[in-house]
């Protein structure tokens, strides 16, 4: 039980890297959980928390409350750096029909979760405490399943991140971001051969000076695999979207990203998991723009995840992609190296290291048209959190993110150098 107890401390906002200049991707091209880790936590999730209050038969109710105060040391992204004293307020909500050991039943499983963060800057001028924000999310999924032979999926998430801006005065980068999903996975004979398709809408809407480039994306994926080992399959995918802009005095152009991988994953030993992928990918831009080509029309995804024991997780990735961008050029390739650590010592404490390099080459749009912009990102951090009793959890946390662009013009082409490093002291309750 302390196992499980310590594996479900959570954590709160650490720090946010700007989202000013980013956009989601399709889901054909999202992060497989490896990668996901390599971002970093975002905030409270009481799901399968170790108690749970039973609101009727099979329903159950999961709560958290966390609160942290630290310090940013550069509120504003900007190479000459304002730091002010930070905190945050989360609560979050879980209610599911799934067990409090994780699995969930056979038939219909729903779960529906809701959390807000509340971000206050406790030091600074005027200018910095008026960088407060409530960020929440809301999420829910509906399955239907036969045997785990076939199923019928349903999800929807929303998120809301309101961010300081590059300059003080400016006004805050907002960014709505909805994606629902519906699924159908067929797994007949035992799941030897899975089909799975997918059909996936991605909004992203942004407020003040960036409404002009909200899209949205459709997008159709077809996911076949054959198990050839008993957890190890060669998988094969296709996905073919559209993203359009939902404002005519946009500069983004329309463009209909393409996506073909084969690949492996699954487990090969019992301790080893490898997630292999290559293939084609390219743009298809309407008008106006360039389409990736050479390399860019690659994509490559290497990962390996090694559990060292029942309490000790790593795992290292690299992705060769490319992302759609609204802001700077029409799109950007991205290479991407990241790895993840996770340790429990003495079943209460749970430890988390994460880190993520990623070099992006702009291309494309009126503002590159005769110079280039390349951009190193840097995200890591760590985490620490004791568990005590069964609810309660005391902690600390670091996150760095740093910037580095051989842009010069700020105002014509977006972005800076910059370094931000957050340190937090947290405690919550997970019921």
């Amino acid at each position: 039980m302390r196992l499980r107890l310590s594996a479900l401390i959570v954590c709160l906002i650490c720090g946010a890297t700007s989202v000013a200049w980013g956009q989601a991707g399709m889901t054909s091209a999202s992060a497989p959980s490896l990668e996901s880790m390599s971002y970093g936590v975002q905030g409270v999730n009481p799901h399968n928390g170790p108690v749970g209050a039973k609101l009727g038969e099979g329903t159950l109710l999961h709560a958290a409350l966390g609160a942290d105060v630290g310090y940013d040391s550069n509120v504003f992204y900007s190479q000459n750096p304002t730091s002010a004293t930070v905190a945050h307020v989360t609560p979050a909500l879980d209610l599911s029909n799934g067990e409090r050991d994780g699995s969930v039943p056979d038939g219909v499983y729903y779960d529906l979760a809701a959390s807000l963060v509340y971000r206050e800057y406790l030091s600074g001028g005027d200018a910095v405490r008026s960088q407060r924000a409530f960020n929440p999310s809301v999420g829910g999924l509906l399955r239907l399943s036969s045997r785990q032979t076939l199923s019928l999926s349903l999800a929807d998430n929303f998120a809301r991140a309101e961010d300081p801006p590059y300059s003080q005065g400016a006004p805050m980068i907002i960014h709505d971001y909805n994606i629902a999903s519906l699924e159908l996975k067929l797994a007949p004979g035992g799941g030897r051969i899975q089909l799975v398709a997918r059909y996936n809408n991605v909004l992203n809407l942004y407020e003040g000076n960036a409404r002009d480039q909200s899209n949205m994306g459709n997008e159709g994926v077809l996911d076949l695999s054959w198990r050839w080992l008993p957890k190890t399959a060669f998988f094969m995918q296709v996905a073919q979207g559209v993203v359009t802009y939902l404002n005519s005095d946009s500069t983004g152009v329309t463009s209909y990203p393409f996506r073909a991988m084969a690949g492996l994953r699954g487990l090969l030993t019992e301790k080893l998991a490898l997630n292999l992928g290559a293939g084609y990918t390219n743009a298809f831009y309407a008008s106006g723009g360039s389409n990736p080509s050479g390399f860019g029309n690659v994509i490559l995804v290497g990962e390996i995840l090694y559990n060292m024991s029942l309490t000790s997780k790593a795992g290292l990735g690299y992705r060769h992609d490319f992302q759609n961008s609204p802001f700077v050029g029409n799109f950007y390739d991205l290479d991407a190296v990241y790895g993840a650590l996770r340790e429990l010592i003495g079943g209460r404490v749970a430890t988390a290291a994460y880190a993520r390099f990623e070099n992006r080459v702009y291309h494309g749009g009126a503002q590159l048209a005769t110079r280039g912009r390349t951009d190193q990102v840097v995200m890591a951090g760590l985490t620490a959190d004791y568990m005590i009793q069964r609810i309660f959890y005391i902690g600390v946390g670091y996150t760095l993110t740093l910037a580095r662009t051989n842009n010069t013009d700020v105002a014509t082409n977006g972005g800076t150098d910059y370094t931000k490093h957050v340190v937090v002291a947290r405690v919550g309750v997970v019921y």
